[in-house]
């Protein structure tokens, strides 16, 4: 008897299995518009639309869910044992996006520093004279492009835990009578 729980998770299994889809679709899709629309707002493409979204289909949709369903996942089976309020989905969100943010920053600054200790390699990335790193390092401004990819990449997941508490709910979380336990 002193074994069972006292009270109940307070979303389902299917709650956390469309949370993590929501996630993986919005998230998905968010990060698909924040790279391609100013591209294509900036050059007036709008014939390469099809193959974008064609692009994100084949490519972009996997990646989304593999990655909600192995980094987000994880998280929102801790979160989604508790009713989940606005404020906490938010700070939630908000937490996953610094935690992906600085796995990225991680993985790519070590790639960075491998790539710049190599003395048969040479490099120079940016576009339009704007260089943001040089053999693997960054600029200055390869920094402030970081900061700035990495804010607005944080924000995208605070907006997807929001929609996600939205369309999901606030969970019904509620102790288990004497009878029960």
């Amino acid at each position: 008897m002193a074994n069972k729980l006292t009270h109940q998770h307070a979303y389902t299994r299917r709650e956390l299995i469309r949370a993590v889809n929501l996630a993986a679709l919005l998230g998905g899709f968010g990060v698909l518009s924040w790279l391609i629309l100013p591209h294509l707002v900036q050059t007036g493409r709008w014939s390469q639309l099809p193959t974008l979204i064609l692009g994100y289909g084949t490519v972009g949709i996997p990646v989304s869910f593999l990655i909600a369903w192995i980094v987000v996942a994880p998280f929102l089976r801790v979160l989604m044992r508790k009713n989940v309020s606005f404020i906490r989905a938010s700070k939630w969100g908000a937490g996953i996006g610094i935690c992906l943010v600085a796995l990225s920053i991680l993985i790519g600054r070590y790639l960075g520093w491998r790539f710049s200790i190599n003395l048969n390699l040479d490099s120079r990335v940016g576009p339009d004279g704007a260089i943001r790193s040089i053999d693997g390092m960054l600029t200055p401004y390869g920094w402030w492009v970081l900061a700035q990819n990495s804010i607005c990449f944080i924000l995208i997941c605070l907006l997807v835990s929001l929609v996600v508490r939205l369309r999901i709910g606030p969970g019904n979380s509620t102790p288990l009578s004497e009878a029960e336990q």
